[in-house]
């Protein structure tokens, strides 16, 4: 399974002592200016994954998404590689970004989701889940309490007999 990544899971998850769950997804990639915001935010990308570049098209339209304001640099790059890789999933936490992937029909996964994608694919049991759903109630991430109860209740439904 291919996964591209913004900036904001890779840092939230990294925040929540959480970023080795990323290469158990399967594959996830990012796009050059995702390396850059990771790297200028000393955090450098986990070796597990991998950059890939964007093509002249890809890049073209990464660009138009910025000028127009629908999103900031990094995501739009993921949000294009993800449509000229045929990505499985799109990762971010940011809504814009999502708005517009899902726009674009991709599918498109946050770092909560992340935990209960792993729990329901049972590579991760329902204690560590939940405790990486608290752990990331802590970071830099924002989630209202209502998608953390959700986060918290589908997780629970998950594991019920």
């Amino acid at each position: 399974m291919l996964w591209v990544a913004d900036t904001g899971p890779v840092l939230h998850l990294a925040e929540a002592g959480a970023l080795h769950l990323l290469p158990l997804l399967g594959e996830v990639v990012l796009p050059p200016a995702v390396q850059e915001e990771l790297l200028r935010l000393q955090a450098g990308p986990p070796d597990a994954l991998n950059v890939r570049p964007l093509t002249p098209f890809s890049t073209t339209q990464a660009d138009d998404w910025c000028k127009a304001g629908l999103v900031d640099r990094g995501e739009a790059q993921a949000i294009a590689l993800a449509r000229q890789t045929g990505a499985d999933y799109f990762l971010t936490d940011d809504a814009a970004a999502r708005l517009l992937a899902t726009t674009l029909g991709l599918r498109a996964r946050g770092s909560l989701g992340v935990v209960l994608w792993l729990t329901g694919q049972k590579q991760i049991p329902q204690a560590e889940a939940e405790n990486y759903l608290e752990k990331l109630a802590g970071t830099s991430l924002w989630v209202s309490p209502r998608i953390m109860a959700e986060a918290r209740a589908a997780l629970k439904m998950m594991v019920q007999p």
